[in-house]
């Protein structure tokens, strides 16, 4: 018989390519986080939308191959009775192509259907408001009709395929069909989940309903401050608890009186945490997913376009000041503050990105999915069995390697290859499921509103919930530094910037203790607003007068007055920059050390929001790349190659020069203000270091404070995609502490 014609082994090649790019565009976009760049998914959406009319052409031209044959050796027998069989299965090469490619394509649509069933679009619903309750945040259900094309297309080549399948018996059939119904089975599941999502109270509904809820609250005072938890909804809303009025959803009051019922209440929570027996009083850190839980469905409020009721409140200043308090003394401790803002946002980024949102799932719906998944993994090993055993897929290593061999050699890796990323994929979702806090939470749920006797029950709950999820938060800080750009630099080119973008090229610290003790310590100080020049600001930081808060605010109109947020962000950040150096050549105090580095990795990093998130930012997005590339440039030819000459100077002799060479006439005015900032604070505290970088640590948390309060919902969200940042956790902070907007400054500007 004759072998493939040349036409059939390029086929064969470009549905090798589209199917391993499939699989590359399900890791890249579940678990690469960092490599989400538009071109790179559309070209790996290209490659696999390509496969099914390859992968079609391919198996046509092997059934019109056969045809011919058949033909051909039906005459031939005529003329010659007693020939020889026509070869069927593994005695035939065309067939063997063609069941290899077949699986292949059922594989591609399997592993895609895990990503594409439901793609999250998450800067396009966070840029307007949700609209209806037929949707999940303005992400509509919509059914994935490409994907269900590309399976009804498969079918078809199943059902092209089945005369030439008579050598794979019943049971090797049944199992290739089966494992084919399976991968169905499951989206059609999932788009089951999702649309039962968006018509939820618990999912679709939910940000209306807490947005509803919330005004309900504050409408009847019912948000309690001084420390007392209120009762924000966790989990469990119905729609027996919820009543539609004029002014929106409300919860009956029953509902919430009801302190034994399917809805659970934060203040719920932590009566049983401290007057229960269970696993919430033993594991007080369970207690705190109920609460980050809680916040992100305050916070979806935000990100779904809903007012905030209590924005401005007292009691929710109060909250996030005392409420957030583990020990009972009346003052939250920053490290719990931070995780429970880091998981809240875990489930905001899940939420958004993660392409197996699970909080659509529940009960049976879960419980099936995680079925399927295991049928599939058995599904790819029973099938891999059945092409070994009925010799579809063959290694050979026999005899001379042709050209046949080496075929059949690579047909049998590449199936191997696909059908154990198919266990991969399933493995992983399974893991991630099982190990999410989504899983954690319904579990809470079911133990807080049923209670679990038995101790085997009560030992694999426990279990479960100390299962650490992936992990979607970087929690960390990225650094630039202005005057040495290529101090932090990571990776460098103009392909690297298009693939990683500007925040990919910077490297990035750890969010250090001191840096979330001196943000919340500034928080408290500013009780009530973050107003820079209120008159309590220099007793706070206990400065003695030394220096001003207006040290970086000149008056308007004067020969340095800077104009914009951005310029004070780089002239701060160099004047802070400056007093390093001149204090490297001594050993930092002890008592200064905590906020050295609060001061120092602030510093660095306000000046990477300005070169790598300016969005983030108060100033136009345009204006404040414009500057920065200005401020950047002229630093260059201030300083030209800074890096090199102060390897051969001292500490003091290089600040002195910098400071000569920033504060020249010709200079950007950033440039020169930065360099006078620098000498003021070096002669302010000449001889008290560790008052200086508390005083430093202050001024930089409050600037954080400052520029954190942002009408940018879409920024912070595309910021989650990436890994998030830490001035996102300050907005969600500030957010729960019912401050949107910035405050004035001491001279009555917009801008600090």
């Amino acid at each position: 018989m004759a072998g493939p014609q040349p036409v059939g082994l390029l086929v064969i090649l470009g549905t090798v390519g589209s199917a391993v790019l499939a699989i590359l565009l399900v890791a890249l976009s579940t678990y690469g986080r960092r490599c989400r760049h538009p071109a790179l998914r559309f070209f790996v959406w290209g490659a696999s939308l390509a496969f099914i009319p390859l992968a079609s052409s391919a198996i046509s031209a092997l059934l019109q191959q056969r045809k011919t044959d058949r033909d051909r050796h039906e005459q031939y027998c005529e003329e010659n009775p007693g020939c020889a069989d026509f070869p069927k299965g593994s005695a035939s090469p065309e067939v063997q192509i063609m069941w290899t490619i077949l699986l292949w394509a059922v594989i591609m649509v399997i592993i895609r259907g895990n990503a594409d069933t439901a793609a999250a679009t998450a800067a396009t619903a966070a840029a307007a408001p949700s609209t209806g309750d037929v949707s999940v945040d303005g992400q509509k259900v919509r059914i994935p009709v490409e994907l269900l094309a590309k399976y009804a297309f498969v079918a078809w080549l199943i059902v092209m395929c089945m005369p030439e399948a008579d050598w794979l018996e019943f049971a090797g059939k049944s199992i290739f069909v089966v494992f084919f119904l399976l991968g169905f089975a499951k989206v059609v599941l999932k788009l089951v989940a999702f649309f039962k999502a968006s018509d939820s109270y618990a999912v679709g509904k939910n940000a209306r309903l807490v947005s509803g809820y919330m005004a309900q609250l504050v409408e009847e005072g019912a948000v309690a401050g001084h420390g007392h938890v209120p009762p924000y909804v966790v989990m469990g809303e119905s729609k027996d608890d919820v009543e539609e009025t004029p002014q929106g959803y409300r919860i009956k009051r029953e509902a919430l009186d009801n302190k034994l019922g399917a809805l659970v209440t934060l203040d719920r929570v932590w009566l049983l945490s401290d007057h229960g027996d269970g696993l919430l009083r033993k594991q007080l850190e369970l207690r705190d997913l109920c609460l980050s839980f809680s916040l992100f469905k305050s916070l979806r409020r935000r990100l779904s376009g809903y007012p905030l009721a209590e924005e401005g409140t007292i009691s929710a200043l109060d909250f996030v000041l005392r409420g957030l308090d583990a020990s009972g003394k009346g003052g939250a401790d920053a490290d719990r503050v931070f995780r429970v803002l880091v998981d809240e946002l875990w489930f905001a980024s899940d939420f958004y990105y993660s392409p197996l949102p699970l909080c659509s799932f529940s009960g049976w719906c879960a419980a099936l999915n995680y079925l399927l998944s295991i049928l599939i993994i058995a599904g790819a090993i029973s099938v891999g069995c059945v092409y070994q055993s009925y010799g579809v897929i063959v290694f050979n290593t026999k005899g001379p390697l042709s050209d046949v061999k080496l075929a059949q050699n690579a047909n049998y890796l590449i199936t191997l290859f696909l059908l154990f990323a198919t266990i991969f994929t399933e493995t992983c979702e399974i893991t991630a499921g099982v190990c999410s806090n989504w899983t954690k939470i319904a579990l809470l749920g079911t133990y807080i509103k049923r209670g679990w006797p038995g101790r085997f029950t009560h030992a694999a709950l426990e279990a479960v919930l100390r299962l650490k999820p992936a992990k979607r938060w970087s929690n960390k800080i990225g650094q630039n530094s202005v005057l040495e750009p290529r101090r932090f630099g990571k990776r460098s080119g103009f392909f690297s910037e298009k693939l990683y973008g500007r925040a990919g090229l910077m490297r990035s610290v750890g969010v250090s203790p001191a840096v979330k003790d001196v943000v919340l310590r500034s928080l408290k100080s500013s009780y009530g607003g973050l107003d820079k020049g209120s008159g309590t600001a220099e007793q706070k930081v206990g400065i003695g007068g030394k220096v001003a808060w207006g040290w970086a605010w000149p008056a308007n109109g004067t020969q340095e007055s800077l104009s914009s947020t951005t310029e004070h962000i780089l002239a701060c950040h160099i004047g802070t920059r400056l007093i390093e150096m001149k204090y490297s050549h001594a050993a930092c105090p002890t008592s200064a050390a905590a906020d050295k580095t609060a001061a120092c990795h602030l510093s660095y990093y306000c000046a990477y929001l300005v070169a790598a998130a300016p969005g983030l930012l108060p100033d136009s997005t345009a204006w404040t790349e414009k500057r920065y590339k200005e401020v950047a440039e002229d630093v260059q030819a201030a300083l030209g190659e800074d890096v090199v000459d102060g390897a051969r100077e001292s500490a003091g002799q290089r600040y002195e020069r910098l400071l000569k060479e920033l504060s020249a006439s010709s200079r950007d005015k950033v440039l020169r203000r930065g360099a006078e900032l620098g000498r003021l604070l070096v002669e302010a505290y000449e001889g008290d270091e560790a008052a200086a970088w508390r005083f430093l640590a202050d001024f930089w948390s409050e600037m954080v404070l400052f520029v954190a309060p942002s009408q940018n919902v879409k920024g912070h969200v595309e910021a989650m995609g990436r890994g998030g940042e830490f001035v996102t956790l300050v907005w969600a902070l500030l957010l729960h502490a019912g401050v949107t907007d910035r405050a004035e400054t001491p001279h009555g500007s917009s801008i600090p």
